[in-house]
């Protein structure tokens, strides 16, 4: 299970004032509507509460993502973590209204200006909670998932690649990487280039994910020297891949003629690998193919 950055401590400590001063807020709206007695206890059970409750959720949420995880693998710990953090933030605020001796007739009197206050002030803050446990509901994609994310929030400068003939490859603009966590207002992605991609839950929800699963199918593309007779060049390289250690099913690898350039015989080749990751099996492919095409006899001009 990945250590939990310094950020989410800081994102927990930020959590706590938030709820310190939410019941801050809401004490003193009740109060200017002379709905609660003015008293320092009151102010002072309700801070402690609202430290020490968010305090005691993060243990135990940390506690049992550890147990959960090394019980039922990663992806279970973090729903476990987090749909317990949910219910316990809800169950302190609820106590912190009872501290508070809030009732009924005066949470509807004060409720519409702390409402419109707090929505206000922290629409950003619930959208991404929301999120978070819609997430958490639908479950597009789990904690150890290789993922592309693509959403208009986060825009993309696209390399410009020299042109290439006979190509047929896609390219989607997103950012591919790793889950390696989800918490109630954040999505944490580690690219495939290494950096830790922090993506607020609101965002994710909004996104498009490309899921790549295991097995995958990949496709790749060898272009042999010269003019082989291309009917020995294609079993030549079949033979040899279908032997090739990440291929999941010998029997559905296809390989293609794609093109004749004056200089070359482009291939496709297809087959369903045992990997999330393309490029491990297509190198290993493409060793194969290199091999299998040397001995193929090569016509003369």
């Amino acid at each position: 299970m990945p250590r939990e950055p310094t950020w989410y401590l800081l994102l927990e400590v930020s959590t706590v004032c938030a709820v310190v001063l939410a019941g801050l807020l809401l004490y003193y709206v009740l109060s200017e509507f002379v709905l609660l007695p003015v008293t320092a206890l009151v102010v002072v059970q309700v801070v402690v509460a609202a430290v020490l409750g968010s305090v005691a959720v993060g243990l135990v949420a940390r506690s049992l993502r550890r147990l959960a995880s090394r019980s039922f693998g990663p992806a279970k710990g973090a729903t476990v973590s987090v749909g317990f953090r949910l219910a316990g933030y809800i169950v302190l605020s609820f106590l912190v209204l009872a501290l508070l001796g809030i009732n009924g007739t005066a949470l509807l009197a004060g409720g519409t200006f702390a409402g419109l206050v707090l929505g206000l002030a922290g629409t950003t803050v619930l959208s991404n909670v929301f999120g978070g446990v819609l997430l958490l509901i639908a479950r597009p994609f789990e904690v150890g998932d290789r993922v592309t994310v693509t959403t208009w929030q986060y825009g993309m400068v696209v390399p410009v690649l020299p042109g290439k003939y006979f190509s047929d490859d896609r390219f989607v603009p997103g950012y591919t990487g790793v889950v390696q966590d989800l918490t109630l207002t954040y999505t944490s992605l580690r690219l495939d280039d290494g950096p830790l991609m922090e993506i607020p839950n609101n965002v994710m929800v909004q996104a498009a994910v490309l899921k790549h699963s295991s097995p995958r199918w990949v496709r790749t593309r060898y272009e042999a020297p010269g003019h082989p007779d291309p009917e020995q060049l294609i079993e030549a390289v079949g033979t040899a891949v279908r032997h090739n250690p990440w291929i999941v099913d010998p029997y559905r690898v296809q390989v293609l003629l794609q093109a004749i350039t004056p200089t070359s015989t482009i291939l496709a080749i297809d087959a369903l690998c045992k990997s999330a990751f393309e490029d491990p099996p297509r190198s290993s492919i493409l060793l194969d193919a290199s091999r299998a095409a040397s001995l193929v006899t090569v016509s003369e001009a």
